[in-house]
């Protein structure tokens, strides 16, 4: 554990090794603990400014498909493939994006449309404007930052599941989306030390724990 919080303490680019699988149960183990406890506070937080998680009414079978399969690709793909700007990582970055604008556009999301769009459009424009090699010279050295904001970004993306006053929900975000932040730096850690794949096998697994609990709930 001492491992995991000294890189969070201080994200260094670094390359992959294998890890051990007790290590991984470990962090999924860690992670629990955590949510429950931030899910204490966000359940005193929900009670008192009356606002509650959204309920999406979804079959076992897309529950599964979406929720553990579909899910952690491409989070993981949009929030920490380019962490590491390899030509590969912006391929897989881009054709993940583009396959999302896809299905947003069939759900007529005009909004987050056109904020992908520029995303993907800013991405292509800086890799004409200067070389790959540059990009990721410049993130090497702020690594720290990028890796930090993916993380938080990550986690209060997740704070826009819950419905009540959207002032409250703004207000309490970083606890609201807490569970996911946390669980932002510890995928963050993962891709970093292990890479992507094990990183989606990880969020894998954390979905497949929460989806279990509510089928039980």
């Amino acid at each position: 554990m001492d491992t995991v919080i000294n890189y969070l303490k201080n994200p260094i680019y670094c390359g992959n090794r294998k890890p051990k699988i007790i290590y991984l149960l470990f962090l999924v183990f860690f992670y629990i603990v955590a949510v429950i406890l931030i899910s204490m506070v966000i359940a005193i937080i929900s009670k008192l400014f009356h606002i509650e998680h959204k309920k999406i009414e979804l079959t076992p079978m897309m529950k599964i498909l979406g929720g553990v399969i579909l899910a952690p690709i491409y989070e993981e793909t949009l929030f920490r493939s380019l962490l590491k700007f390899k030509k590969n990582n912006i391929i897989l970055f881009i054709s993940t994006l583009l396959a999302v604008i896809i299905f947003l556009v069939l759900k007529s999301k005009i909004i987050p449309v056109i904020i992908l769009s520029i995303l993907i459009l800013s991405l292509l424009s800086l890799l004409i404007a200067f070389s790959r090699n540059k990009i990721e010279l410049f993130i090497v050295s702020k690594f720290k930052y990028f890796f930090y904001v993916t993380s938080v970004s990550f986690g209060l993306m997740h704070a826009v599941n819950f419905t009540g006053n959207i002032y409250i929900i703004i207000a309490f975000s970083f606890i609201l989306g807490g569970p996911q932040i946390v669980l932002g730096f510890i995928l963050g850690f993962i891709r970093m030390n292990f890479g992507l794949f094990y990183s989606i096998i990880f969020h894998m697994i954390v979905n497949i724990s929460i989806l279990l609990t509510l089928f039980q709930a």
